[in-house]
C-alpha cells in the first residue's frame, strides 16, 4: 500500500514538472507594441478633443528618423480614417504642398506655416507631433491645431520604450536603408514660398498653368455635400466657364429642376472668407468667390444660382462652406472636357 502511494505521488510530481516544463517553453503571447499602443491612444485622445466631422490634416512628426515619423503619420491618418469621427486629408495632396513649400514629414512646421497649409487644403484642424529620445525612452507628442484661431485643442504627450519597432525604423536609415532628414533632422517650412534655401539649388521657373475652356460642364450624378460624414441636401449639378470666371452652380435637387440647397448655401450669404474653392492640383492656390451681380457673392441665370470665381485653372477642385461649425465641403470637383455645343 505504501509502495503504491510512493509510486503514485512520483508519477503525479513527474507529470506536475514536465507540464512546468512545458510551459516554461512555451513563449507569452506578444503583447502589443508600445509604439502602436501609443499611437492608437492618441488617436483616442483627438476623437475626444477634435469636434466631429471637421477636416483635418495630419501634417508632420518631427524626429530625427524620416522612417520613424512616416509610420506614425501613416497609423495616424489610417486610425483617423477607420474611426469615422473626421474627413481627413489625403497624404498625395500634402505630397504637392510638401514639395512646393519644401518641408519634410521628419521636420519642423511652425505654427504660422501650419495654419497657412490648413488653410490650403481647407482644413479646420492641424495635426502634429515630434517624437525624440529620451534615455532608454522616446517621448512622444501630437497636438491639434484649430486652423482659424490657431487655438490648441488639444496635446497628447506619452513616454514609449525603445521597442522592437521603433528600433526597426531608426536603424533602417542609420544602415543606409532609408533617407536621412540631415542635419539636425529639422527644417521650417516657410508658406508660400518654393525650392530649397540650400545652396547650389534653384527653383524651376513656373509653367503658367493651361487655361480651362469656355464652356458649360455638366455632372451626373451630381456633385453631392457633406456635413461632417452626412449628406446635405446641396448638388453641384453643373460649372460655367467664361474667359477669366468659373461659375459653380448649386441647387438642392438630385435631378431635376432647381430647388433650393439645404443647410446655409442660401443667396444672401455675403461673407466670402467663409467660401472656399481649393485647387487639389496645386494646393497652394485657393478662392473666393467674387461679388455677385445682385446680392453678395451669389448670382442667378436662367439655370439656377451661382457662385463665381475668378482665374481659377485646377482641373480638381474643392469646393467648401465653413459659415457653422461643422463645414458644408462638397465632393471632389473633377473638370473634364465642355458639354458638346
Amino acid at each position: 500500500m505504501v509502495n503504491r502511494t510512493f509510486k503514485a505521488l512520483v508519477f503525479s510530481v513527474g507529470v506536475s514538472a514536465l507540464v512546468f516544463a512545458g510551459c516554461a517553453g512555451t513563449p507569452a503571447a506578444a503583447g502589443p507594441d508600445e509604439l502602436d499602443a501609443a499611437i492608437r491612444e492618441a488617436s483616442d485622445y483627438l476623437d475626444s478633443n477634435i469636434p466631429g466631422g471637421n477636416k483635418i490634416v495630419i501634417l508632420n512628426v518631427q524626429s530625427n528618423s524620416d522612417a520613424l515619423s512616416d509610420y506614425i503619420i501613416d497609423e495616424l491618418i489610417a486610425n483617423a480614417v477607420n474611426d469615422k469621427n473626421f474627413l481627413v486629408v489625403d497624404r498625395q495632396q500634402l505630397d504637392a504642398i510638401r514639395s512646393e513649400l519644401d518641408f519634410q514629414w521628419a521636420g519642423e512646421v511652425d505654427d504660422n506655416s501650419a495654419q497657412e497649409i490648413g488653410k490650403m487644403v481647407g482644413a479646420q484642424t492641424i495635426v502634429s507631433g515630434a517624437i525624440s529620445k529620451v534615455g532608454n525612452n522616446y517621448r512622444m507628442r501630437i497636438r491639434a491645431l484649430e486652423v482659424q484661431t490657431a487655438q490648441v485643442q488639444g496635446q497628447f504627450n506619452r513616454n514609449i520604450p525603445g521597442g522592437e519597432t521603433i528600433s526597426a525604423l531608426v536603424n533602417s536609415e542609420s544602415s543606409g536603408g532609408g533617407g536621412s532628414s540631415g542635419g539636425s533632422g529639422t527644417q521650417t517650412a516657410q508658406a508660400g514660398k518654393s525650392g530649397s534655401s540650400g545652396g547650389g539649388t534653384q527653383a524651376k521657373a513656373p509653367v503658367a498653368p493651361a487655361k480651362i475652356p469656355n464652356g458649360t460642364y455638366t455632372f451626373f450624378p451630381r456633385i453631392q455635400a457633406y456635413q461632417g460624414p452626412g449628406k446635405v441636401k446641396a448638388f453641384i449639378p453643373m460649372i460655367k466657364v467664361r474667359g477669366e470666371y468659373v461659375a459653380i452652380y448649386v441647387t438642392g435637387s438630385a435631378t431635376g429642376p432647381y430647388s433650393r440647397p439645404e443647410g446655409y448655401w442660401f443667396v444672401n450669404y455675403t461673407d466670402r472668407s467663409k467660401m472656399l474653392l481649393q485647387d487639389l492640383d496645386n494646393p497652394a492656390k485657393s478662392y473666393a468667390p467674387e461679388p455677385g451681380a445682385v446680392l453678395g457673392i451669389w448670382s442667378s441665370d436662367e439655370d439656377g444660382d451661382y457662385y463665381s470665381f475668378k482665374g481659377v485653372t485646377g482641373r480638381r477642385l474643392s469646393f467648401s462652406n465653413s459659415q457653422r461649425d461643422i463645414p458644408i465641403t462638397f465632393e471632389e470637383i473633377v473638370i473634364g472636357e465642355p458639354d458638346a455645343q
